[in-house]
């Protein structure tokens, strides 16, 4: 399962399950140069199959320094949070994927 599945929790390894809040918190201290990309992905243990999914999200990543950048970091921790709990219409891996734009 991808990266979308582990913040959703229906990986079927519950070792492999992610934390919104921490993965939320991680990007935010790696926006702010605190943390590595590498160092994210390597504490995750990303697969080839999470990749796809981060470097989905990555290339949305507004210019350092923007409001928008801010904005883009807030809007994915709240599809994440609806998504976690199965929020009609954040309800599906796909579902989550469209609101995402990935």
């Amino acid at each position: 399962m991808a990266l979308i599945e582990r913040l959703m929790h229906i990986d079927s390894d519950k070792t492999r399950h992610m934390s919104v809040h921490t993965f939320f918190a991680a990007i935010g201290e790696m926006m702010y140069g605190n943390l590595t990309a590498t160092q994210v992905k390597n504490y995750y243990a990303m697969t080839a199959e999470d990749l796809v999914d981060w470097n989905a999200l990555a290339a949305q990543v507004p210019a350092a320094g923007t409001v928008a950048r801010a904005l883009w970091l807030e809007h994915i921790h709240s599809v994440f949070i609806l998504a976690e709990q199965r929020v009609p219409t954040f309800s599906t891996p796909a579902e989550v994927r469209t609101r995402l734009g990935i």
